[in-house]
């Protein structure tokens, strides 16, 4: 079959974000590398389409110094270019936090950028930060008013016929049966993230090839932006060849599929495999048993919001110093200090300290805001225990 007989059905699912702990300099070159050569490249290009998921995290950096960047794709989002989706705003692996916190970053995630893109930020759909997702997490997104949700193949692989090369059938689980699970290709969302596709013919080969398989359906595509650019250089031009010589499409025009009820929803993450399932493990990058730093930072975590669930039982949340607080933990809670500490190939001491100092910050917020209510010697006792340690373990690392 030749490439030009067949244009694959494809829906690229792109997910911005950084850290609120990002040092400037290297925001600005993200900025320059990445995110205004693929706005523009689309801009070029006005019948391409993508989804894109941009949490709070970074479009409140982005409104600071780089709001070009801001009207660039709220303009593609007008034209139909682009379809919004949701998220948690300060990127926590939203399984690992309570639910409370949960439903907070969340909320906030669509109150900043609404304040920021203004009304044509409207998604019906929502992306768990790293794919990492539960049947609660299913049941609080589906609770919020959302009608799908960005899944990991293996969450849902348990359950024959799924998952399927292409989608031709949406699944939903009894835990939140009005609320559509969207899973991506693993394999074609890593060939193009880790440019395994020697060329783009090949990519379209491999589509086509998926296609006499199963001749009907959409391919789905899901990564971070900033594979485009920031992690391989000029990349972008790779990605606008893709939507170029596909059907590009967005989300919402697969919510026309018809649905399947499926039986087991699993824990899982985008970067979970089947051993680590099989070992009770489905966040292996941000909570492996036996990664000692894993464990403190987890720990440390716990405790955090176990302070901020007592002042929010003492205090009301519309109070000042409670705001400041809320927003302090939610920042802190992002995923970045145990990703740094997953792997020795991208270990990092310097990120996993500031990640860890954000949350000691965010915890003498806390119980600044609960006042002289109550005693603070245990949980500052607590987190200064954990920072001796921290301190001792990362110093035998070289």
């Amino acid at each position: 079959m030749s490439i030009k007989q067949k244009k694959v059905p494809f829906v690229a699912v792109l997910h911005a974000y950084q850290p609120p702990t990002q040092e400037a300099n290297i925001l600005d070159r993200i900025v320059k590398k990445c995110y205004l050569p693929v706005a523009q490249a689309l801009q070029n290009n006005p019948d391409l389409k993508i989804t894109l998921n941009i949490n709070a995290s970074l479009t409140e950096m982005l409104e600071d110094d780089y709001l070009i960047v801001i009207e660039k794709y709220a303009e593609l989002a007008r034209n139909g270019q682009i379809e919004f989706l949701d998220s948690g705003a300060y990127h926590p692996i939203l399984p690992l936090i309570s639910q409370r916190e949960a439903r907070k970053q969340i909320t906030m995630n669509k109150k900043i950028n609404s304040r920021i893109f203004g009304s044509i930020w409207k998604p019906e759909g929502f992306w768990p930060p790293e794919l990492a997702v539960s049947e609660t997490v299913a049941t609080l997104v589906e609770s919020l008013g959302y009608r799908h949700m960005i899944v990991p193949e293996i969450a849902i692989s348990s359950n024959s016929p799924f998952p399927t090369p292409l989608l031709t059938r949406l699944p939903i689980h009894p835990s939140a049966p009005n609320l559509f699970l969207i899973n991506r290709n693993r394999d074609v969302s890593n060939n193009i993230s880790f440019r395994r596709y020697a060329t783009i013919q090949n990519a379209l080969e491999h589509f086509i090839q998926l296609t006499t398989v199963q001749p009907e359906g959409v391919l789905v595509y899901a990564a971070d932006l900033e594979t485009f650019g920031e992690h391989h250089r000029q990349y972008e031009k790779f990605l606008i060849q893709l939507l170029q010589l596909t059907d590009s499409r967005t989300i919402s025009d697969l919510t026309n599929l018809p649905s399947q009820p499926i039986v087991e929803f699993r824990s899982s993450s985008w970067s979970t495999s089947e051993e680590d399932l099989y070992r009770d493990i489905p966040f292996p990058l941000w909570a492996y048993p036996g990664n000692s730093i894993h464990e403190l930072l987890n720990f440390h975590s716990d405790l955090l919001s176990e302070t901020l669930e007592f002042l929010l039982f003492k205090k009301d949340e519309t109070e000042y110093e409670v705001k400041m607080a809320l927003q302090a933990v939610a920042k802190a809670q992002h995923s970045c200090q145990t990703w740094w500490a997953s792997t020795k190939d991208h270990f990092s001491k310097e990120l996993i300290q500031k990640g860890f100092d954000a949350q000691r910050s965010a915890l003498d917020l806390t119980l600044m805001a609960i006042g002289s209510e109550s005693e603070h010697t245990i949980p500052k006792g607590v987190s200064d225990r954990i920072s001796r340690r921290l301190q001792r373990y990362l110093s035998r690392i070289r």
